[in-house]
């Protein structure tokens, strides 16, 4: 039996969400936006009686057999737990999954009682690139992840950022545990709508692994964003917009060599990389999260993320100073509306 899915939310993320379900062989059978009324002008075709501005109407309308949840992100909580409890089996949220941690366990809980199997779209956890360049990493490739660096202009930490740190995590296989983060001043109305709140920033995390993490988004400049993880001994470069993956390490007689000696030759190590295709690693976690295999970005994840980027938050509100994970307290509750 074919499965079929449903959509709510239909902007710009949720029709590539559309396409992803095409390019997987799965069904869209129901669409729900608040302004359902547009959906006719994106979609010609596509039979209006199964078009929602509600999402309970839909859920007691339509067989569904996965849920995309696309929405902005203060209702990404709400959406996701309302549809685990009317009995839809797989859900695929965006990030953040919700704006506090408290929703986040919340929606956690609530998929785990009804056995709804919940995946985050950060979406570099399907990508082949990405899982080569983990499995070099595990092989010692590069020595020990000890530094990570991220930049890129003038975007919001829970935009963008949080998919950078779940990458972080995703590489390196470690938690964090302490951040020190500072936000931009600039005051830039959000893209989205001035009712989202999520300004740029810049800081470090300390991973329990020993790896220091240093991010910067600032509104100071516009340029693509890169980063690079250094080990030990080597060093991976990644600039994504222009297809550019640099691997660089010392060969083995040069491992024996004192770190002081820093100029010592550092080899190219092949690698082939290729463009980041939002629809297509989409469409990865679609069938994933269809066919009951191990889930590769679980709630868990999600929340992991959404947690670095409060504690910039949380570390700006007490004069930058250092916070410790988890998060805890009145923390839980802090309220980071990303769009």
């Amino acid at each position: 039996m074919k499965e079929k899915a449903a959509i709510i939310g239909f902007g710009g993320m949720g029709q590539r969400h559309y396409t992803a379900y095409k390019k997987a062989g799965v069904e869209v059978c129901s669409i729900c936006d608040k302004y359902k009324n547009k959906i006719p002008g994106i979609l010609p075709d596509f039979p209006q009686e199964h078009t929602y501005s509600e999402l309970g109407d839909m859920l007691e309308s339509e067989d569904i057999d996965i849920l995309s949840v696309v929405t902005n992100g203060p209702f990404h909580a709400g959406n996701t737990i309302q549809a685990s409890e009317a009995g839809i089996e797989n859900i695929l949220c965006e990030k953040p999954m919700a704006t506090t941690l408290h929703d986040a366990q919340k929606i956690i809980d609530v998929c785990t009682e009804n056995g709804t199997r919940l995946a985050i779209n950060h979406i570099r956890r399907w990508s082949s690139d990405y899982a080569s360049l983990k499995k070099m990493i595990d092989e010692d490739v590069i020595g020990n992840p000890r530094h990570i660096y991220f930049s890129s202009g003038s975007t919001g930490l829970g935009n963008f950022v949080g998919h950078f740190f779940d990458t972080v995590r995703y590489l390196t296989g470690s938690d964090p545990d302490w951040a020190i983060g500072f936000l931009d001043k600039t005051g830039t109305i959000n893209p989205r709508g001035s009712q989202f709140k999520d300004p740029a920033g810049y800081g470090i995390v300390q991973f329990k692994n020993g790896a220091r993490c240093f991010i910067d988004s600032s509104e100071d400049t516009g340029v693509q964003y890169s980063f690079q993880l250094v080990g030990t001994y080597g060093r991976i470069i990644i600039d994504e917009l222009n297809n550019s993956w640099t691997i660089r390490a010392r060969n083995t007689e040069m491992r024996e060599k004192p770190l002081t000696r820093y100029g010592l030759p550092m080899e190219i190590v092949p690698f082939e990389g290729h463009e980041i295709d939002i629809v297509d690693l989409t469409s990865k976690a679609i069938t994933e999260l269809l066919s009951g295999n191990p889930i590769s970005c679980c709630g868990d994840d999600g929340k992991k993320s959404l947690e670095m980027v409060i504690s910039f938050h949380i570390s700006e509100e007490n004069g930058n100073k250092k916070i410790y994970f988890p998060l805890e307290g009145k923390a839980l509750e802090k309220d980071v509306p990303i769009g």
